[in-house]
């Protein structure tokens, strides 16, 4: 993990200088990271895609200010979690996005109807269960299982003591936990 902070911030460093090609690779290291944490905080591929756009052209613009302070991929998710809350602020209420949507990407070609069907499901009751955490909770949740950030880089992008990130996900889990065995009418271990 050092070695790729360290090729990012050597990254930075050229694109501070007004090179083109390093904003390129670094584009292409990261952009798909930063699609995954904004989608799934606000649910639409088309805003999410302009997010990332903002984040990287935020990147072009500061990239010279950047202090070490953090990883690299802290300081992005940083970025592209501050212009996708701007813009919440200014669109005002949203509609929630289309279960289909979500649950395409996630059918293997290869299943078989049965299998597919049950992956919806699982995928909408998880889906529902998710928007029923609380933003910090549900994008903490994010940050740690897909985003695969450390506690202490979560803490950094939500301006929080690493402490509250490990209560969030310990009260985030235990919703899901119970969210999911209601949805699904398991018995999960307790």
């Amino acid at each position: 993990m050092s070695d790729d902070n360290d090729e990012a911030v050597r990254l930075l460093a050229r694109i501070a200088a007004g090179e083109e090609a390093p904003m390129a690779d670094f584009y292409g290291r990261f952009s798909r990271q930063v699609y995954a944490f904004v989608l799934r905080s606000c649910g639409r591929p088309e805003e999410a895609e302009d997010v990332v756009v903002e984040a990287m052209y935020e990147v072009w613009k500061s990239a010279g200010r950047f202090t070490g302070g953090s990883q690299v991929r802290t300081w992005l998710f940083s970025i592209a979690r501050h212009k996708l809350i701007d813009r919440m602020r200014r669109a005002g209420p949203r509609h929630t996005v289309e279960l289909d949507d979500v649950a395409d990407g996630l059918a293997d070609e290869d299943a078989g109807a049965f299998e597919r069907l049950a992956r919806t499901q699982n995928a909408a009751a998880l889906k529902g269960c998710m928007e029923r955490l609380s933003p910090e909770h549900r994008e903490c949740v994010h940050l740690v299982y897909f985003g695969e950030l450390a506690l202490a880089e979560v803490a950094a992008v939500q301006g929080c003591p690493e402490n509250t990130v490990k209560t969030r996900l310990f009260h985030a889990k235990r919703q899901l936990r119970r969210c999911l065995e209601r949805r699904l009418g398991s018995e999960g271990d307790r």
